[in-house]
């Protein structure tokens, strides 16, 4: 009975002592201390291969330190854990921006915004992949929706009301 206790109370030790790596290394991160960041979360997966939060936040760490390739890696391995973090899926797309493997970008915003529909990152990321691929309307309607502004549509009769009648806003004109 002893035993089973103290093993408890070991196992209660690590889960706590995993749960203060990750959290220093989240302040860690936000101060912008990507290398120190980096270093607790691999004490964290050190003892826990399957933490997501850990390796999600070294792929941000990497990420932010320009090392996309190791952080693509690190955010395969927390989708692997966990496929339904939508943040996962946008900041591995931001990561294969850079890597410019735009398409696969393009493809990890949709998952994104699979889970959640209106993310607005997912949509501004989305924006960026479409305009690198050449997809310029697409590219400015995802930026629209993410700010939550839309663009006009293109109206030439639009346009000659504002042409022959400029000091009339509302006057109708009829065809």
């Amino acid at each position: 009975m002893e035993q089973r206790s103290l093993t408890k109370n070991k196992a209660s030790e690590i889960e706590v002592y995993l749960e203060v790596q990750n959290r220093q290394g989240l302040m860690l991160a936000e101060a912008h201390r990507y290398d120190e960041a980096i270093t607790c979360y691999n004490r964290v997966l050190r003892l826990s291969e399957d933490n997501f939060s850990a390796w999600y936040g070294r792929g941000t760490g990497l990420a932010n330190l320009g090392q996309y390739q190791a952080a693509l890696l690190s955010f395969d391995r927390a989708i692997a854990i966990d496929s339904s973090h939508h943040e996962a899926w946008i900041f591995r797309a931001v990561v294969l921006i850079h890597l410019k493997r735009y398409q696969e970008a393009l493809e990890n915003c949709e998952r994104a915004l699979a889970l959640q529909p209106d993310d607005w990152e997912a949509l501004t990321f989305r924006g960026v992949a479409f305009y690198y691929l050449g997809q310029y309307k697409r590219a400015y309607e995802n930026y629209d929706r993410a700010t939550g502004q839309t663009t006009p549509r293109w109206n030439p009769l639009a346009l000659l009301k504002k042409l022959f009648y400029p000091f009339q806003p509302n006057h109708v004109v009829n065809s």
